[in-house]
């Protein structure tokens, strides 16, 4: 894998179909629990006259495409044996979701839905929920003023505009036109039936607008498919259609697949089979059997930044339309399929990320350094780098209750979940391991808790704490909930197996020079500005708007990587350059033994 450093890339990975698929939409979708893999529809064998949904997408206006005249996705949804009462829930869409803003459908919400029954036209009411204050997410909600009869159509125009994230970091889901390939995640164009009632979804293309050799492609599958399960799912999935790049070359029926707009900076032909090869790998450590097909969905960014998102049975990677490495891509794409199999714990989004991210963190690097597809040098770096990421993070003692409200305002509160959550992990391994001469490890911990989700039972923090209890004696208890108030993790010297030992150094802590809620403002105006910092020594002022959103999480990663701010004064636009640093702290990292071969370093 490329070796030289990206500076604008940011790695941001969210397992939104678990989100999602927590929601019950026709309420007030608050989370529930999430599960190991939200893929899995519920049977349709307990329902044998599930009611029907089919949807059908017309990407348009492809060739034409302008600034007053965007592309765009005609969406048509038909639904049959679905009764619907006047002033009920009837369809939903999210408005911000991961706090990515969806498309908004005119201003008055109904404009550009029209529904239709056998009666004939259908009225709509739209009752939106209050935004929600953590920006994770929050839906749209319409009702039909008279009881539905017979087959209901519902029809809209999705325009395809390049929407650049406010806060520089979130999931790239936008409806987006890259060349002639559209692309976009289910949340933020697609409207569907309010209920968590499963359908039998047929999701159909119609590309007769399209360029010649144009495939479509979503997370169930190539072309044209049927999918049992919750309309829910049609929300978490991604979408992607045109003349885009494929693997295997028939992809149609194959349990793994890749799809990618033009000319991405890495060889799609030696990167692609490299990732089926750890799917494979984690299917078998994760003890799956015939599962789903899974899909890899790729595409360039025409900002700075990127990263991925896990989905539902398909994850994908985003990148800076710029870059001509990827650095890390091998740790991103492992990361993002790793989320299917590793899951969650209920609660509030954000809230229980640190199992989410930092359990996935955790197995992230372990399984394919056990398959040999990757080596102790990559698995160690990226160790280091959470390492170095987290000792250098001024509220690395933040208590996890207080992550949701400043996620989406704060890069190093979106990281911590990451890496406090990956070091806990590590010293739980360590101390499992060595309390059992080697019997046991993380890995039957992880197991046990997937064991009763998979059972239906509901798995939260605390849940956790009685298995970790259970194994080490109530003072790995007492750790578990003061890692949650915020206490510092140091894994032993041997937590990452016989090829590592610890070794302490300095570094200076990130330091962004201002209130980092000033870059999800409108507009961002700098404030909170840090006197003395390396910010107001570069020239940075009180009040000077930030013109561009900014990808700090790259920079948040490399203590020796500088911040470029496009700032304007009293109208006059100029670039700030500085090193976001302040003060030297302790950090711990791993460095390799000599003389320990390669074949025991894997646990």
């Amino acid at each position: 894998m490329p070796a030289n450093a990206n500076k604008s890339r940011h790695h941001h990975g969210l397992r939104l179909a678990a989100l999602v698929a927590s929601l019950t939409l026709a309420a007030a979708c608050t989370p529930a629990e999430e599960t190991r893999d939200a893929a899995t529809p519920a049977p349709a064998a307990t329902s044998p006259a599930l009611p029907q949904l089919h949807v059908t997408l017309a990407p348009g206006g492809i060739q034409t495409a302008s600034d007053n005249q965007p592309a765009y996705i005609d969406v048509t949804l038909e639904m049959a044996g679905l009764p619907v009462e006047a002033n009920t829930p009837f369809l939903t869409s999210p408005a911000i979701f991961a706090g990515v803003e969806a498309v908004a459908y005119g201003e008055d919400g109904i404009a550009d839905i029209s529904v239709q029954d056998d009666a004939g036209p259908v009225p709509l009411v739209r009752a939106d929920e209050d935004p929600d204050p953590t920006n994770f997410l929050y839906w749209r909600h319409w009702q039909a003023e008279r009881d539905l009869e017979g087959v209901v159509t519902v029809t809209y125009r999705a325009p395809i505009d390049l929407v650049i994230p406010q806060l520089g970091a979130g999931p790239p889901f936008d409806l987006r036109l890259n060349d002639e390939i559209v692309s976009g995640a289910g949340n933020t164009f697609l409207v569907v039936p309010a209920t968590p009632r499963p359908f039998m979804v047929n999701l159909d293309w119609d590309l007769s607008a399209m360029p010649e050799g144009s495939i479509g492609a979503s997370s169930f599958g190539e072309g044209s498919v049927m999918t049992p399960g919750p309309a829910s799912r049609l929300v978490t999935a991604y979408y992607m259609a045109g003349p885009m790049g494929h693997f295997p070359d028939e992809a149609g029926n194959h349990p793994y697949r890749a799809y990618w707009t033009d000319n991405p900076p890495f060889d799609p032909d030696t990167v692609m089979p490299w990732a089926e090869l750890v799917y494979e790998a984690q299917l078998d450590f994760f003890g799956t059997e015939n599962p789903e097909p899974y899909t890899f969905f790729a595409r360039a960014n025409p900002y700075p930044g990127g990263g991925g998102a896990g989905l539902i049975n398909s994850f994908m990677l985003s990148y800076a339309e710029d870059t001509e490495e990827l650095d890390g891509i091998n740790i991103t794409i492992i990361h993002e399929m790793s989320h299917k199999w590793v899951g969650g714990v209920s609660g509030q989004p954000g809230a229980t990320s640190w199992f989410s991210e930092g359990a996935n963190v955790f197995f992230t690097r372990r399984v394919p350094l056990a398959a040999g597809l990757m080596t102790p040098e990559q698995y160690i770096a990226d160790v280091n780098k959470h390492a170095v990421r987290y000792y250098t993070n001024a509220i690395n003692d933040l208590p996890n209750d207080q992550i949701p409200g400043l996620f989406w305002s704060d890069t190093r509160v979106r990281s911590l979940p990451y890496d406090r959550g990956s070091l806990y992990f590590a010293t739980v391994d360590a101390e499992v391991r060595a309390a059992s001469d080697g019997a046991r490890s993380m890995n039957d911990l992880f197991f046990e808790l997937d064991g009763m989700r998979n059972a239906g039972t509901p798995v939260t923090a605390e849940t956790w704490a009685d298995i970790v209890a259970a194994e080490l004696g109530e003072p790995a208890r007492e750790d578990f909930w003061a890692m949650m108030d915020g206490a510092l993790q140091v894994p032993p010297a041997d937590a990452y197996g016989p090829c590592f030992d610890r070794v302490e150094t300095q570094s200076r802590v990130f330091e962004l020079g201002f209130d980092p809620a000033s870059l999800v403002a409108r507009p961002r105006l700098v404030s909170g500005l840090v006197a003395g910092s390396n910010a107001e020594a570069a020239g940075l002022r009180e009040g000077d708007e930030i013109l561009q959103s900014v990808a700090l999480e790259g920079v948040q990663s490399d203590d020796t990587s500088t911040l470029s701010l496009s700032v304007r004064r009293d109208g006059r636009d100029f670039t700030l350059d500085y090193l976001p640093r302040g003060e030297a702290v302790t950090v711990y990292t791993w460095e390799r033994i000599p003389g320990v071969e390669d074949a025991a370093c894997p646990l």
